[in-house]
């Protein structure tokens, strides 16, 4: 038996969401808390975890992050000037609220809907004039959106992170 430690570089949700966005699945170890990475559509992902999301704690954090809530009658969505980029499952949901949902932007228009062109545009990710993508400042937003979600599984898993790097 080895006396020497082996260490694995953790895991964390950009490196998961990168590879499932680059080759349409991931095989592989998961973040702490995490059960499951799933690409819903191009622009969907559904991060579910261990336990029920703690509203609380994801609000802070999004608000912390200079983002607005809005929970009117359901379960909390994070808008980003008026984009919703990131959500709480809901009963319909499969896996309820263990779920969150994140919305990012796809790197090929033709995989966007109306409704992410025109945030597109609002963000200045898509000029409208010839119809072209900024990748920098959409890389720059998707990165945004997925260290919300990081954040949150990083607060609310900490114990767990902690002992294992120990």
């Amino acid at each position: 038996m080895s006396k020497f430690k082996i260490s694995r570089r953790p895991v964390g949700l950009l490196d998961v969401i990168s590879q499932l966005l680059e080759n349409g699945e991931y095989f592989g170890p998961l973040p702490e808390g995490v059960i499951s990475v799933d690409l819903v559509t191009p622009e969907a992902v559904k991060v579910m975890f261990a336990d029920r999301v703690d509203y609380n704690l994801f609000c802070e954090i999004a608000i912390e992050e200079g983002y607005k809530i809005d929970a009117a009658g359901y379960t909390p969505r994070v808008v980003d000037e008026g984009n919703i980029i990131a959500r709480v499952g809901s009963k319909s949901d499969p896996g309820l609220d263990c779920n969150i949902f994140i919305y990012i932007f796809p790197p090929l228009i033709g995989a966007m809907s109306i409704y992410m062109r025109s945030a597109a545009i609002r963000f200045g990710i898509l000029n409208p004039e010839n119809n072209k993508l900024d990748m920098e400042k959409l890389l720059a937003y998707n990165l945004k959106v997925i260290r919300l979600v990081e954040k949150y599984r990083k607060r609310r898993y900490k114990d767990i992170i902690r002992e294992l790097e120990t």
